[in-house]
């Protein structure tokens, strides 16, 4: 299963802060070209990777080329990770769902 730890350019509390301005649940952000997918605080945040592979000029190390599909359905996100390894294509699915809470008038 692909990384879905925190990352991706920024730390779990700023992104939080982001989303709860933008009113949005789920943040895509990028710039760092290395994939992430987590959720925090009910709400979703993905940095997609990067299509072509990432190129670092500190490091010989080259990571995979990724890019995502995302479907999302009222309240179910579907995250699927396209990875190119040793020229073949890996795909993983990673689900997210929406807790409903309801709240009752008095």
């Amino acid at each position: 299963m692909p990384r879905t730890s925190g990352g991706g350019g920024g730390d779990l509390d700023s992104f939080a802060m982001l989303q709860r301005q933008l009113d949005v649940d789920i943040l895509i952000t990028g710039h760092t070209h290395q994939f992430t997918a987590y959720k925090h605080d009910g709400s979703v945040v993905i940095n997609p990777g990067s299509a072509t592979g990432p190129y670092s000029s500190i490091t010989y190390d080259v990571n995979p080329a990724r890019f995502v599909l995302i479907y999302i359905d009222d309240l179910l996100v579907v995250v699927y990770v396209y990875e190119l390894i040793d020229g073949e294509v890996k795909v993983d699915k990673i689900d997210f769902k929406k807790s409903t809470t309801t709240t009752t008038a008095h």
